[in-house]
């Protein structure tokens, strides 16, 4: 079965072509003058810092960042709301950057007891706060320039999709699917970065009536369709590609002959806020209301 998802050629179809390309440029080295040695905590954090500064200033990387892929290689620190204490101290950073979930609290606070520079990175869930997050790390790094360009695109990109959203009567309903876990369907229902996503999309939440995550029947999900079905890519390959994927979430017959409703995408930069949340977005967006972007 065919299925649509959000790849290049899709960010790229929305006039931000040389914006996208801006996204995909990596400094080699940060400069001498700067920090040198950072651990980052959160995708959003580890994707500026490594556009602004380049892969070879972080040391150590939390277990959610995955963005740009050469990060995966570095030295873990663990899960961004367990870190360890030990871990992050044997890489000798200079400077840890992190996001509003970094925990538990009494390890933040036993790093800061050692005298290493913390800093927490919070901002709205907007693109006018993911601009400004940019804006801010790379003031911490000594990379201001790059990071006017970079967050410059980012707006570009946001203004373009709250240009064309704006008017907008109908917000689809999307569920989002984590998971097939035994043959039974993990739903993300109320979380705060998933509403946002949608919002800025166009969209709305599906599973909007619980917390965090559930599961949920095909029965349920075949009698009360989502508009659309919302996953990462990985997790519907794994599962055997989008048929085997709908078939298992009992969707079949209502998705029959709309590959478009299902959407496929890296969830870890979308639902991160970092740079490529932009693109991500807008192409979302686009798939939620084609007729505002067929001009």
């Amino acid at each position: 079965m065919a299925t649509f998802a959000l790849n290049r050629r899709d960010v790229l179809a929305g006039g931000v072509l040389a914006g996208a390309f801006a996204l995909l440029a990596l400094p080699s080295v940060a400069r001498a003058e700067g920090i040198q040695r950072v651990v980052c905590a959160g995708a959003d954090v580890t994707e500026i810092v490594a556009r602004l500064a380049g892969i070879s200033v972080i040391q150590g990387v939390d277990t959610t960042s995955k963005a740009p892929p050469e990060v995966t290689k570095l030295p873990s620190i663990g899960y961004l709301r367990q870190i360890s204490v030990e871990g992050i101290l044997s890489l000798k950073p200079d400077l840890l950057i992190a996001n509003r979930d970094l925990g538990p609290p009494t390890a933040v606070e036993q790093l800061r007891s050692t005298g290493l520079r913390i800093e927490i990175v919070s901002f709205p869930l907007n693109g006018e706060g993911m601009a400004a997050k940019i804006k801010h790390v790379g003031g911490l790094l000594g990379r201001e320039k790059e990071a006017e360009a970079l967050a410059a695109t980012v707006e570009t990109t946001m203004a373009d999709v709250s240009r064309r959203l704006d008017g907008i009567t109908s917000h689809p309903k999307i569920g989002f699917i984590r998971s097939i876990d035994g043959g039974t369907p993990m739903a993300g229902g109320k979380m705060g970065l998933v509403d946002a996503t949608y919002a800025l999309a166009g969209g709305a939440n599906a599973f909007g009536d619980f917390p965090l995550f559930k599961p949920v029947s095909r029965e349920v999900l075949a009698a009360t369709p989502p508009d659309f079905i919302l996953a990462d890519s990985a997790v519907v390959s794994n599962t055997g590609g989008a048929a085997v994927f709908l078939e298992q979430l009992g969707l079949t017959s209502a998705f029959a002959g709309k590959p478009d409703r299902l959407v496929e995408t890296d969830l870890s930069t979308l639902f991160s806020f970092g740079p490529s949340a932009a693109t991500q977005i807008q192409s979302l967006a686009r798939r939620l209301h084609p007729d505002r972007f067929s001009g």
